[in-house]
């Protein structure tokens, strides 16, 4: 088995080192170096930093067409496996190979398309899935060969739960590889949903929602684009809350946004359209992240005030 692993984020990097570590990458193709975050200064993915390191060919194409047809077939690879590459694969592509796996963190067919762990956080769920699928022309459409299902507490991040995802992928991707022969891939059964990319826009709380639905979308907002309201005419984001989403939330009173008071242990007691939720981390403009009774030193007229 030679794979071409196609592959862009830091979630796809312990399922590199595995393939690697059994000697099954026969080469890389990954996403363009693009500038990082503060200044124009390209850098790698993660993934080609990873392939880089282990010593492998990695490749970086803007698209998938005849050039990078003709490549494949000189690297002689016969399967393609992806993990959050970020191109469509079209079917001529996809031609080139006897298998094709796709590596998606969602009980499919829920959660399909580019942000399933997001999807999976902001909607509550108590429950989610790593799925291995053959790779079809539609979005996450393939039949499944093997899943792994994951309980949720209503504490996960974005950032701990594709940690978790990262580090139990590559046992069910070797488990799925090494018994082939036993395996038929079943169709998708259930009503499809879909996920987007999250944009900043999408990030303002609404305080008229309830506590537990803001439980949640401060968690699917984290580590970015994080849970942004505004404070004094200024932008203040939320980077934690107390608690889990599947407590029970006392009753509010007040105004929606309405700081309430500083809880000592659960943090900035805020009302909501149904219940309080205790902030425990934020993110003031021009400065570092601090716990929330540290905001309080620095800001004691948040208590009263009226986030928005």
């Amino acid at each position: 088995m030679k794979i071409l692993y196609a592959a862009t984020d830091t979630i796809a990097v312990p399922l590199l080192e595995a393939l690697a570590s059994r000697n099954l990458v026969r080469a890389v193709f990954t996403a363009p170096d693009a500038p990082g975050k503060r200044g124009k200064t390209l850098l790698p993915t993660p993934i080609k930093a990873k392939a880089l390191e282990l010593g492998l060919e990695v490749y970086t194409p803007q698209h998938l067409r005849t050039e990078e047809r003709k490549l494949v077939r000189q690297l002689g690879a016969d399967v393609l496996l992806s993990f959050c590459y970020g191109k469509i694969f079209g079917p001529k592509f996809l031609s080139l190979f006897k298998e094709t796996f796709n590596v998606h963190p969602s009980l499919l067919p829920k959660y399909r398309g580019c942000s399933p762990i997001f999807g999976a956080i902001c909607n509550g769920d108590s429950s989610t899935a790593i799925s291995v699928q053959r790779i079809a022309e539609g979005i996450d459409e393939g039949d499944i060969y093997s899943t792994l299902s994951l309980d949720l507490d209503g504490t996960e991040t974005v950032e701990s739960l594709e940690n978790r995802v990262a580090n139990l992928a590559p046992q069910l991707v070797l488990d799925t590889l090494n018994n082939l022969d036993s395996i038929s891939p079943r169709p998708q059964e259930g009503e499809a949903t879909y996920t987007g990319f999250i944009s900043k826009d999408e990030s303002v709380v609404d305080w008229n929602k309830s506590a537990r639905e803001l439980h949640c979308f401060v968690r699917a907002m984290y580590p970015w684009p994080k849970a942004q309201t505004h404070f004094n005419g200024e932008r203040l984001l939320i980077t934690g809350v107390y608690g889990s989403a599947f407590d029970s939330f006392e009753k509010s009173q007040e105004a929606p946004g309405t700081v309430v008071a500083l809880v000592k242990g659960k943090g900035l007691k805020v009302a909501t359209g149904d219940g309080y939720l205790y902030v425990t981390r934020v993110l003031p403009a021009m400065k570092k992240e601090m716990d929330a009774a540290s905001f309080v030193n620095g800001a004691r007229t948040i208590i009263g005030a009226v986030l928005n």
